[in-house]
């Protein structure tokens, strides 16, 4: 019982995101490395010498903050992989064993939906250029 059909377009390749898609997929893989480690935000850092020494709030406030960026984060953009991975991933038949899988799938880790939006950008053009060739 699949939910998915596979397309007659098989990709086989990976591009980078571009332009805006690659601010925001940079962007959101900076927020999961710095929420991802305390030393970021512990005295001596860079981050707690110059911002959070200013304000004892952002200080007292500054672990929790920092736990649920990286929740919210890591948790969304697990299962947002997941789901790319088994649907549209398998629907453009792109093989686990390939390099592009790993590829396409590390992006999509690190950067979210623009990431996923990159992705069916990068389709649309392939289709297009398929569509042409006929």
């Amino acid at each position: 019982m699949a939910t998915h059909k596979a397309t007659a377009l098989t990709i086989d390749d990976y591009e980078l995101p571009k332009g805006r898609k690659a601010v925001g997929t940079l962007i959101t893989a900076a927020l999961m490395v710095l929420s991802s480690r305390r030393k970021f935000i512990e005295p001596r850092s860079v981050i707690h010498d110059h911002i959070l020494a200013r304000s004892a709030k952002a200080a007292r406030y500054s672990k929790l903050v920092q736990d649920i960026i990286f929740y919210t984060l890591f948790g969304l953009h697990g299962i947002e992989t997941i789901w790319f991975a088994t649907t549209k991933l398998k629907k453009h038949n792109v093989k686990i064993t390939r390099p592009a899988w790993i590829e396409w799938v590390a992006t999509v880790l690190a950067g979210g939906v623009f990431a996923r939006k990159h992705f069916d950008e990068f389709i649309e053009q392939r289709e297009i250029k398929a569509i042409k060739e006929i």
